[in-house]
């Protein structure tokens, strides 16, 4: 560990003009930042590297972040960035951006999103869990990263809903409402997105989908000790696919996001990327997180709010009922064709850029001319990505519009590995007896893919 006394930070700086400079008592203005390394080395090692132009490779790879430490009374942890767990295999931070640090000269860089420590004060957890959030769409979305204590002034200039009910002060220490977040996203100029996800699957599923797309969230839950009720803001920041087989929901509809076991938070009463671990109550078979608090506490989910550029209009939601119909629909053709199992969808947001980058891994054995066509295709700058897996082997992908108008067919290209003899034919016997009975019932993107099926020029083949 190697300390940087006298360290000014700026959010702090803004947080400490805004309040605690105006506040009787004298409080410093400097803080102090704390480094740490994988790898150990002494103090005079460290001294050489500043001044003889050594080679900083072993301090560049084994460099692990750092923590700011605010000289208050308690409350101290400010911006922190520090490195996660390897991402390989079942764990997954998408939202991840690098931070370049200056330590005495000494170029160096963490891979993280950065964390701080509600102080109650000029920041409650809402406002610490938006924070966070804004680190990485700032990034993303290319708008400004307000100071934990804007970001509070903000939510706090609208009036809360039960004004007349309790008391109410520009800087609540006692939490923000859901609408003052809404209002605190619309600020820095994007468009709050708030979904109930009060199940496993709720969560899971519209959690991922946008997580994917490096959009991270704002996860409001409901705490329960011992028959008192409170309410709690984090920031999620990762997840774990860490169940070897999706959960199924009630009609049997596997969606690969189901798979995760655990998901990772920033929440300032733990630290960051904490994880939250789903557990089935034994009592009613419902499932609640499982934290890293007291065990006496019981933790249940309430709704998600996302921070969305403006250019997404279309929700998560439109897809996924339209592909849960279409299962549904090949599931009638499926049991009639031995030896096939069920699909797995895959349904997240995504960008051009992003998709063509991952098809030279995905598609490598799906042939040239597919990889070719698929990289080359024309595409709108987010898109929603739908991934059809059978034993956990990519079969068909089709990409959707996320800019355009549900009123539309959004379907915009396809891919399949050109081997899909099995689930070819559900797909074009499906598309039969549907066009037989009538399409009227399925929902217009499930329609599109169908419609892929056919000789149709007017849909992408």
């Amino acid at each position: 560990m190697v300390t940087e006394p006298e360290y000014i930070d700026k959010d702090y700086l803004e947080d400490y003009a805004a309040y605690y400079d105006r506040c009787f008592r004298d409080y410093k203005r400097r803080t102090l930042r704390l480094h740490f390394f994988s790898q150990a080395f002494d103090k005079e090692e460290f001294e050489r590297t500043l001044t003889t132009l050594q080679k900083t490779d072993k301090l560049c790879e084994s460099y692990l972040g750092f923590i700011v430490v605010k000289p208050l009374p308690q409350k101290i942890i400010g911006r922190t960035c520090l490195k996660t767990y390897p991402e390989e295999g079942r764990r997954n931070f998408p939202i991840l951006r690098d931070y370049p640090v200056n330590l005495f000269g000494l170029e160096l860089t963490v891979r993280s999103l950065a964390y701080q420590e509600q102080d109650t004060v000029v920041a409650a957890c809402a406002t610490s869990a938006l924070w966070s959030c804004f680190q990485g769409t700032g990034v993303l979305f290319q708008h400004k990263i307000p100071p934990p204590v804007e970001i509070t002034e903000w939510a706090g200039s609208h009036l809360p809903e039960n004004l007349l009910a309790s008391s109410f002060r520009t800087f609540p220490n006692s939490g923000l409402t859901a609408t003052q977040m809404a209002y605190a996203v619309r600020r820095v100029g994007l468009d709050p997105l708030a979904i109930g996800a009060n199940s496993r699957y709720a969560l899971n599923s519209v959690m991922y989908a946008y997580l994917r797309g490096k959009i991270p969230s704002i996860l409001a839950i409901g705490i329960d000790r011992q028959g008192h009720t409170g309410g709690h803001a984090v920031a999620v920041t990762g997840y774990s696919l860490g169940c070897k087989d999706p959960v199924p929901e009630k009609n049997g509809f596997l969606l690969r996001a189901n798979r995760i076991d655990r998901i990772y938070a920033h929440d300032d009463q733990v630290g960051p990327f904490a994880r939250m671990i789903w557990q089935e109550r034994r009592a009613d078979g419902k499932h609640i997180l499982e934290t890293s608090w007291d065990s006496e506490y019981v933790v249940t989910p309430r709704f998600l709010l996302f921070p969305l550029y403006h250019k997404i209009r279309i929700p998560f939601s439109l897809l996924e009922q339209a592909i849960i119909a279409l299962d549904a629909r090949l599931e009638q053709v499926r049991k009639i064709v031995s030896g096939v199992n069920r699909a797995e969808w895959d349904i997240y947001l995504t960008t051009a850029n992003d998709y063509k980058t991952s098809v030279r891994t995905d598609y490598r054995d799906w042939g040239e001319k597919t990889l070719l066509r698929s990289l080359t295709v024309d595409l709108p700058r987010f898109i929603w990505r739908v991934m059809m897996r059978v034993d956990n082997e990519l079969r068909f992908d089709f990409l959707f519009d996320a800019t355009g108008i549900a009123q539309h067919d959004l379907l915009v290209h396809m891919a399949t590995t050109g081997k899909e003899e099995d689930y070819g034919l559900i797909f074009s016997l499906t598309n039969l007896v549907s066009e037989s009975v009538g399409h009227s019932k399925l929902p217009r993107q499930a329609k599109a893919i169908l419609g892929c099926f056919t000789k149709s020029p007017s849909l992408p083949h």
